[in-house]
């Protein structure tokens, strides 16, 4: 019996990989397609990587008609297009374009960090939020209870008031989901001072044994009045790790494979949204992109 269960998962993970090249071939055959359209003096257009080989590193190359030699990587666009399917043509044509007409410099520099008042009251509004997500709806209503008393509803999201302030108790799956935020308090905390580094990215942090939540609890306004935050660029390397861990756990899933050891793929999600809200991506809290 174990023979057979060692020889199903064997003959499981070939059918993914099957799939996986059957998609990345199909993807490329569209991509080779829009390189002949939007590029009318391409020559030599040729997919690599596409079936055998690492498809981490399957492209389409090309020259122009100046001479110069073009690599269009695919990886990244079709993991993003299995995600999003019907998506997959728009995916397409924005990877092309950003190749052929990459941003100037100076378009980087529009993203505006959140200030320390803004991570101060996001912090607030996630205490709020976790609170509200514990398993004893006697405590949870003690945390909406906080949130009132100190005027904290004016710090949550559309979508975080909604689960707060619910007459019922809220659906389980959301409690799951919000209760994860826990994680994605760790780096507010960080980035104020609460903590000298962030925990490894496989351990989820206690919360309610950090001194500076402790001290949020007691007093918000305290927290908003003396908030200070590390400088932009220690806080921008921080989240081009995360995001660079995040990468790894999405390959993994997308391979079929086990993540890491060494990373949690909640953990390393919620961490890295919001590393990347406190850099500036997002309109608000509720859309923070999370492409890798």
């Amino acid at each position: 019996m174990k023979a057979i269960h060692i020889f199903r998962r064997w003959w499981d993970r070939q059918n993914d990989r099957d799939a996986f090249k059957k998609g990345m071939a199909e993807f490329s055959k569209l991509c080779r397609a829009a390189v002949v359209r939007h590029v009318p003096d391409a020559r030599r257009v040729r997919a690599r990587a596409i079936w055998y080989g690492d498809q981490t590193r399957a492209r389409i190359l090309w020259v122009d008609g100046m001479g110069r030699k073009w690599q269009w990587h695919l990886f990244l666009p079709f993991s993003v297009s299995l995600k999003k399917p019907s998506e997959r043509d728009i995916i397409i044509e924005r990877s092309l374009q950003n190749l052929l007409n990459p941003p100037q410099v100076n378009d980087w520099h529009e993203l505006a960090y959140r200030t320390a008042e803004q991570v101060a009251q996001r912090l607030l509004a996630l205490i709020a939020v976790v609170w509200r997500a514990n398993a004893s709806e006697e405590l949870a209503q003690q945390g909406i209870a906080w949130a009132k008393k100190h005027g904290i509803d004016t710090f949550l999201s559309p979508l975080e008031r909604r689960f707060v302030f619910h007459a019922q108790r809220p659906e389980q799956q959301d409690i799951v989901n919000f209760g994860w935020r826990a994680e994605a308090m760790i780096p507010l905390v960080w980035a104020l001072g609460g903590m000298p580094a962030l925990p490894p990215s496989h351990q989820r942090g206690d919360i309610w044994k950090i001194p500076l939540v402790q001290q949020a609890r007691e007093s918000p306004a305290d927290l908003i009045a003396g908030a200070r935050l590390r400088p932009d660029n220690v806080v921008g390397d921080e989240e081009i790790r995360l995001l660079n861990e995040h990468w790894h756990v999405v390959d993994a899933q997308l391979r079929g494979q086990a993540v890491r050891a060494d990373l949690d793929a909640g953990v390393v999600m919620e961490r890295r949204y919001a590393l990347s809200w406190m850099i500036g991506y997002g309109e608000s809290w509720d859309e923070v992109p999370l492409d890798t």
